[in-house]
């Protein structure tokens, strides 16, 4: 112990806090949670863009969103335990100031009891053989529900619920047996039924022995991820794990073998080999094969992975770059052999940029095309890949092509690295204000800039958003629309208008590190984004110049759906220059846009398949009668068929990579996958069209441009 004394007292600005834990430890049982709690809600608390007061209000909201994550489809409580756990629904902001945990044991213990409750009693239900001719329904959508009233009632939703779940096995089953013209049978087939029950049987087991699993520190880091999510929607506590994870997203690379894995019937099954990967040039380890073992190195006795969760089956394979692991594997054969991988660095192409060069041949044309998922950045490593740099290079590519135009693709990306949204803005402009960011106070504001007056392209721009484009990708667009440099074109986005940081637990308190190691990081709000006009993207979005059909129309997509969102409002607007002399007739190009899709028949089968969509999924009950629920299932396959028949590769687009020799073997698989896909998409078609109209706009404006100088002159 004097050691340890030593250590923390070397250091003489943090001797008597360090002396005030210790006594708080020995004299009093400090403990890592309370020491956590304290962390993860003041660090908040005092860092946050919104702070909000620790009252009775915030405890109810902690209240309703922990208890929302815990069993977010009702599924496990009763009301009766709800009024029991509601005892603390204004306590908890008195509880943090005490250290007490009552509410998060409580509900865990009410919950384990539930789950136990459940498991005895759930296996009965396939005792017997299902009929599939109860008259009743059995309603999907939590938000419609109630919680059960007492156990008897949450028996009877259980009751519904298996059988629905054997049901829709029933039916798969039998669509299984039948070929794709063929319409599934309504005759009742015993030996199917027993399959799909036994099959349901083994499944919901194993879901519910996973559940049971869990202990209190993983609803602890759930209850500490509720006290500050109330603060925003991406405010959040992340264990150590789960920001290795989001780190991986960002980078798009991390150490491992690079195998896809998923958890199925109690195994760890092989879902797909990363191409380029370190599996991928071993060469034995496929798609398919069943993971039994796991052993380090070469003289480490192997350890079985049977029955274990994938979590921690990940964190058995994953490993330093250069390290072996030893896969005890068996192949779809039923053949048993170890498999030894030199584990490297796994480069997830998925995440990086891809660019091509389209033709497309009802113009006299060429366009550059340019996809990215995300603004993805290696922090950790200054050389490492990042957006700004691949994008510079496949605009050089591009150049060389000598385009008509360029269409930027920000479908479905997220965001990332700000600071690659604002240098790739940056090569579209000469110089100028990309984005304002506010902070809690006016010492945090500031503006991000492009200051390099060079541009890597001058050219007509389109970029194409949907309701997944988010953040970084909503930055890039709404600076580019904002100049009138680039025409936007597709939905409404995301909405996600706010600016997150990670606090490392361990380095904020170093004292109670000393004791308490890992304890993980906050994700916090901490600024927010404000266009160059002066209105935030938060909430709002940015609207497209010109719409196209959304295909999540249906669904509650964007940051206005999520709960306890910061709202829109604005700011003072800066100074910049139209990147036109003048103005763009943006509704003469939407209008041009509209009377094609009009005429279009595969724009005609999609807005019918969204239709049908939309349609379904507002009736949010299903059928437990097996006639009904078959004849809803020909319906749906029907529509998704013939849907499915319009979606081929359009004849007027053409891709080619101009820098395809310079691509790895990798690369060029993932390339080819890529290509295949965008050679179908009627959006890019669509956008090809519309910067077919944009440039004779361009050259239209230019010609009136000349014919007014010759004018003053």
């Amino acid at each position: 112990m004097s050691i340890l004394f030593k250590k923390l007292f070397r250091n003489k600005k943090t001797s008597v806090l360090a002396f005030i834990l210790l006594v708080s430890i020995f004299l009093f049982g400090y403990s890592k949670q309370k020491a956590l709690q304290e962390l993860v809600v003041y660090s908040v608390l005092n860092n946050h863009f919104s702070p909000v007061q620790i009252k009775d209000d915030y405890s109810e909201n902690v209240f309703n969103q922990f208890l929302k994550k815990m069993d977010p489809n009702k599924r496990f409580f009763t009301q009766e335990d709800i009024a029991q756990l509601s005892l603390y629904k204004y306590a908890i902001d008195d509880h943090i100031e005490s250290g007490n945990f009552k509410f998060l044991n409580t509900a865990f213990d009410i919950y384990m009891a539930r789950l136990e409750f459940l498991n005895t009693y759930i296996p009965t239900l396939f005792d017997k053989p299902f009929s599939f001719t109860k008259k009743q329904t059995l309603e999907t959508d939590s938000d419609k529900r109630t919680f059960s009233k007492n156990e008897t009632e949450l028996q009877a939703y259980w009751n519904k619920l298996i059988e629905y779940q054997v049901l829709t096995r029933y039916i798969n089953l039998k669509q299984g047996l039948v070929s794709k013209n063929e319409t599934i049978s309504h005759t009742f087939d015993k030996k199917l039924e027993k399959e799909a029950r036994e099959k349901t049987k083994t499944e919901v087991l194993e879901s519910f022995t996973r559940l049971q699993e869990e202990t209190l520190d993983d609803f602890r880091d759930l209850y500490f991820d509720s006290m500050i999510n109330v603060f925003d929607t991406h405010t959040s506590y992340f264990p150590s794990e789960r920001k290795e994870d989001f780190d991986i997203s960002i980078s798009g690379k991390l150490e491992g073998i690079g195998a896809v894995l998923r958890e199925e019937d109690g195994f760890i099954k092989v879902v797909r080999i990363v191409p380029g990967s370190a599996s991928w040039k071993q060469g034995e380890l496929k798609a398919e094969d069943v993971i039994l073992k796991v052993a380090q190195d070469l003289d480490k006795d192997p350890v079985s992975i049977v029955g274990v969760r994938i979590k921690k089956a990940v964190k058995l394979i994953r490993g330093k770059k250069g390290s072996t692991v030893r896969l005890t594997v068996k192949h779809p054969t039923g053949e048993v052999s170890e498999i030894p991988i030199v584990r490297d660095i796994v480069i997830i192409e998925e995440t990086y940029s891809k660019h091509a060069i389209l033709k497309d041949s009802r113009f006299d044309k060429t366009f550059g095309y340019i996809s990215l998922p995300k603004f993805y950045r290696d922090f950790k490593n200054p050389l490492g890949r990042n957006t700004t740099n691949d994008i510079q290079k496949a605009l050089v590519d591009i150049n060389k092509a000598g385009v008509d135009g360029v269409i930027f693709d920000l479908r479905d990306n997220e965001g990332g690295a700000l600071v690659d949204a604002v240098y790739s803005a940056g090569l579209f402009i000469n110089e100028g204000p990309i984005v304002q960011v506010r902070g809690r106070t006016s010492m945090y504001d500031k503006i991000l800039n492009d200051t390099d007056e060079d541009i890597l392209y001058d050219g007509p721009l389109i970029i194409l958003l949907n309701s997944y484009s988010a953040s970084a990708s909503e930055i890039f667009a709404a600076a580019l629309q904002d100049y009138g440099r680039a025409v936007v074109v597709g939905s409404n986005t995301f909405g996600k208008g706010t600016v997150q940081t990670f606090v490392e637990l361990d380095k904020l308190s170093p004292t109670r590190s000393a004791f308490f190691k890992d304890l993980g990081s906050v994700k916090l709000t901490i600024q927010k984004f404000y266009r160059i006009n002066g209105g935030s993207t938060q909430h709002k979005g940015v609207l497209p110049d010109i719409i196209l059909p959304n295909k999540a129309d249906h669904l509650e997509v964007g940051e206005r759906y999520l709960d306890y969102a910061l709202g829109w409002d604005t700011v003072k607007p800066l100074s910049y220059s139209q990147w036109y002399h003048q103005n763009l007739d943006i509704d003469k190009l939407a209008k041009l846009s509209k009377k094609r899709i009009s005429k279009s028949d595969r724009y005609k089968s999609l807005y019918s398949h969204l239709s049908f969509i939309k349609k379904r999924s507002e009736t949010t009950y299903v059928f437990l009668d097996s006639k009904k629920a078959i004849s809803k299932k020909l319906e749906a396959n029907k529509e998704l068929d013939t849907y499915n028949e319009t979606i081929k590769k359009l004849d007027n687009l053409s891709f080619t990579i101009p820098h395809n020799k310079q691509l790895s073997e990798a690369q060029q698989e993932s390339y080819k996958d890529w290509v295949e896909n965008i050679e179908k998409d009627i959006d890019i078609s669509e956008s090809s069209a519309i910067l077919n109209d944009l440039i004779s706009e361009i050259s239209s404006l230019t010609a009136r441009h000349s014919e007014d100088m010759s004018v003053i002159e």
